[in-house]
């Protein structure tokens, strides 16, 4: 997931009904923590303050400046560092380019993989990072030797800080399929594993409830989502890329048997109305709507915990038994239940931060970059500074809301844009660190989110870390011919989920296998397949 989409769906659940916001400690508290961060804390407070620029390459996402905001004047006065960031002037690529054609480019970049980033590393213009991994600890140990070793360029060299990188055993997610909880139990609350079962409950449901829509499907996305429950391992990730994984190949998804089963499956589904008609259409807010009004039975959606927040709360504050509740995934009859996918996790951090060789002490820098991923410095960038809106710490390092944030009007709250500034972010921190606050609070009053992250999308979230940066770039003759092949086969998509029946489906998946050879495609998948074989070993250590 990139920068942008991390933040987003992070700031949605934790600044919304539980906003995890606050935090830090006592004296006693700070002085452990700056001992268990070692090096980077001592390096990031020194008396001699730290001042460096940094752009941060996306339109959509500029924050706070710096000092503006109690978390940034926080670690102003008490780390000693200044950030100047450099405004986009909403074409973010435009000045980057002015930037690096004048040679003045910033100190700190913060960007997504892709070819700004490929040339910067292929020209010499970034710093080292190895040299510091040792002496500031904190990404390492947060990290992890795979995490770090996916992040190399092809010399061997680290020239990128990861955001947003999921380290250890923990998954991540937000999708999954979830009921109507008040339908669902007039209906008689019957199984629902099986794909069979599912189509049986939906065409009850459309002759019951005529205003109600069986399955709510959201986006284009969602309906791909669908892919996973006829396949073991079959993540939707796979549909996203176009190819499945076969031993150490891969082939064109158009001649995975699952893919076709479950176009015919999804396209019965439309024509026979048992599924959202305007999918290839509606916007997110018209999904929530649809489900805040409770006529949705079942729904599937990549973001579904998120989306569902807000019209799960409105439809139980109405009646108790309403809402809605995640379900385990829906499977093909005969597949492992604890092997379906419908969300995906890659590990190696969606965006990354690079210093230039313009920094005036590059060192000093990486120290802060370090401090900040540090569990002290995630809980000050993402709580809020201690004192503030949290006091104390619990036994695993977690912020615990005082009564000042308790009592906090939640718009207000909302003003302070306590973690627009967040950087360098440990996914594995943040979630956990949800977990644990919510843990802290009723049963009632958890957050809907949460919940089901906890209860289903993590648990059924599948490691695709060995694709990582594997896309050809997009001016290269494999890039070209993969933006082909994208057009193509998502018109080919549509046109099977509208096909008026299943041998309109099955020719139109003939036509585009056969498409997407004719436009080379199995160029772009040798060159796929040789990117994630040597992920797999730089995972490996070798």
């Amino acid at each position: 997931m990139n920068k942008k989409k991390w933040l987003t769906c992070l700031l949605v659940t934790v600044l919304s009904v539980s906003t995890l916001l606050s935090g830090c400690g006592s004296d006693k508290d700070e002085s452990k923590a700056a001992t268990e961060n070692g090096n980077a804390g001592e390096t990031a407070s020194q008396d001699q303050s730290l001042e460096f620029s940094m752009y941060n390459f996306d339109d959509g996402w500029q924050p706070a400046p710096w000092g503006e905001t109690v978390t940034t004047k926080w670690i102003q006065e008490n780390k000693k560092v200044s950030i100047n960031y450099l405004p986009t002037n909403g074409n973010a690529k435009q000045r980057f380019n002015a930037m690096y054609a004048s040679g003045e480019l910033p100190e700190v970049i913060s960007l997504s993989p892709g070819p700004e980033l490929d040339r910067l590393i292929s020209e010499g213009q970034l710093v080292e990072l190895d040299p510091y991994l040792d002496k500031y600890p904190n990404l390492k140990k947060a990290a992890g030797d795979q995490i770090i070793n996916i992040n190399r360029s092809e010399d061997g060299k680290l020239y990128v800080f990861p955001e947003w990188y999921v380290g250890g055993d923990h998954m991540n997610g937000n999708g999954g399929w979830a009921v109507n909880r008040k339908i669902y139990k007039e209906m008689g609350s019957p199984k629902l594993e099986t794909l069979t079962e599912l189509e049986s409950y939906l065409r009850a449901v459309k002759e019951k409830y005529p205003n109600v829509i069986p399955l709510e499907v959201g986006a284009p996305y969602d309906i791909k989502m669908i892919y996973s429950a006829f396949k073991e391992n079959g993540t939707p990730y796979f549909m996203n890329r176009m190819f499945y994984p076969e031993g150490n190949t891969l082939k064109p998804i158009t001649e995975d048997p699952a893919f076709k089963e479950f176009m015919l499956f999804a396209s019965r589904l439309y024509r026979d109305k048992l599924m959202t008609q305007d999918v290839f259409t509606q916007k997110a807010d018209q999904m929530i709507e649809k489900l805040s009004q409770g006529k949705v039975a079942v729904s599937i959606s990549a973001n579904l915990s998120g989306r569902a927040r807000v019209p799960n709360s409105t439809l139980r504050a109405q009646d108790p038994e309403g809402g809605y509740e995640f379900i385990w995934p829906i499977h093909k009859e005969g597949l492992d239940k604890n092997k379906i996918y419908p969300n995906y996790t890659g590990r190696e951090g969606g965006g990354k931060i690079v210093i230039t060789k313009n920094a005036k002490d590059p060192e000093r820098i990486f120290a802060y970059l370090d401090w900040a991923t540090s569990n002290e410095g995630q809980s000050v960038l993402w709580f809020g500074p201690p004192g503030f809106l949290w006091d104390t710490k619990d036994e695993n390092g977690i912020p615990i809301p005082n009564d000042k944030y308790k009592t906090m009007d939640k718009a207000e709250l909302d003003k302070l844009h306590i973690s627009d500034n967040m950087m360098v972010g440990n996914a594995t921190w943040v979630d956990l660190a949800k977990v644990a606050r919510e843990g802290l609070l009723p049963k009632e009053q958890q957050d809907f989110q949460t919940q089901q992250q906890v209860n289903v999308a993590w648990k059924t979230s599948m490691d695709i870390t060995p694709f990582a940066n594997t896309d050809p770039q997009g001016d290269s003759e494999e890039g070209i011919i993969l933006q082909s092949v994208k057009d193509m086969f998502d018109q080919a998509f549509s046109t099977m989920i509208y096909a008026k029946n299943d041998a309109e489906v099955e020719s139109i998946l003939k036509k585009t296998n056969e498409e997407m050879q004719k436009l080379g495609f199995p160029k772009v998948l040798d060159y796929v397949a040789k990117k994630w074989q040597d992920n797999l070993n730089k995972m490996n250590g070798k």
